[in-house]
Formats: structure tokens, sequence, C-alpha cells
């Protein structure tokens, strides 16, 4: 009975790990929950049978361990300069510092002039824009119906869809953005889940903040 009550422990436990690594936001978080799981199966294997039975989950908690490992190391060299601070803090808060990096480099800081169209109402957006500085007027059909200020994104609500864009948004004066293209930011999103959930909960919350 004692027995079956630790291998019953043991089974729930792995299977804990293994559900916290599926459900954890964090690509690391995950791995180190991989990596937790493989050294429960390792310790119970090698007292229940014997040392040949530590070999698979032994080498599934090294994989997992190194991972982890390797993006801990990762997310404490990425750096980030001052005007990148408010983007990281903004709408790519809760990225791991090393993909946060990645996607920021991939993207573009521009120094655009004052009358640059951001979004065309009724063509797809080309580039997911962050506002680090300046004003954009908003239209539809012409007419002008509001503005975006610093902070905020542009082209959000349909960059991943690719749908036609709803309204005009055009630079009211100079200013200085960040723009990645649209199909590099899917493929990005498409390479790490993990990101695509962020964004879109950011993405949601920048739109609702306009209404």
């Amino acid at each position: 009975m004692n027995a079956l009550n630790g291998l019953t422990f043991v089974y729930l436990a792995i299977f804990v790990a293994l559900l916290g690594a599926v459900l954890w936001r964090s690509q690391r978080g995950a791995q180190a929950m991989i990596a937790i799981a493989g050294l429960i199966g390792a310790a119970y294997g090698y007292e229940v049978v014997g040392a040949y039975a530590v070999v698979l989950p032994a080498i599934v908690a090294l994989v997992g361990g190194v991972q982890a490992a390797s993006g801990l190391i990762a997310g404490r060299e990425a750096r980030f300069e001052r005007h990148e601070q408010p983007l990281r803090r903004g709408p790519l808060n809760g990225i791991e510092r090393a993909k946060a990096r990645t996607l920021i480099d991939q993207g573009l800081w521009i120094d655009a002039k004052a009358g640059a169209v951001l979004a065309r109402e009724g063509e797809p957006v080309s580039h997911l824009h962050w506002i680090a500085d300046g004003t954009a007027e908003v239209l539809v059909d012409g007419a002008p119906t509001g503005t975006c200020g610093p902070r905020a994104l542009i082209g959000e609500a349909t960059v991943f869809s690719g749908d036609p864009a709803t309204v005009t948004v055009t630079l009211a004066r100079d200013g200085k953005l960040w723009s990645i293209d649209a199909e590099a930011l899917r493929a990005f999103a498409e390479a790490h889940p993990d990101v695509r959930q962020i964004l879109d909960h950011g993405f949601t919350r920048s739109l609702a903040e306009k209404l």
C-alpha cells in the first residue's frame, strides 16, 4: 500500500510539473518545469528499478535544465537603450528579455516627418508602428476623428489578420517611431506562441484605450 501511494504521488508530481510546463506563459519557466519532471522521474526510477531506469528521465531533466539556463543567461545579457525602455515596459511588457531584444532588433527606429502615412484606410498595414515621440491624426473617409500621442500603437488592429485598415493615420508633426514589418512580426509571433499571446493581450488593451 505504501509503495502504491508513493507511486501515485510520483505520477501526480510529474503530471503537475508537465501541466505547469504546458500552461506556463514563459518558455523558460516551461523548460524548468520539464527539467523538474525529469528529475522526479529519475529519482523514483533509481529508487524502484535501478540505475538503468535513470537514463531517459535524466536526459529530459538535462535538456530542460540546459535550455532554461541558456534562456536565463541570454535574458541577463540583453540590454535596452534608454529610448527602448518605454517600448519594453509598454506593448512588449511580459515578453522574456532575450525575445524582446530580438523582436526590437527586427524593427527599425525612424525619424519620421509630419504627413507620413502610417496606415491607409482600406489597405493592409505593411508595418506595426509605435510612436515614441510625436502625434498622429486619425481619419475616417478623409475626416479627422481623433489623434494618437506618444506611446500609441498604430496598426495593431489588423497587423496579425492582414485585413485592411479601418482608418488612415498620418503624423501631425515630426516624430520618432519604432516600426516592424508586418510579415516579420507575424513570422516571429508564429515561432513564439508565448510572444503572440502577450502581444494579442497588449493589442486588445491598446485598442480599448483608443475607444
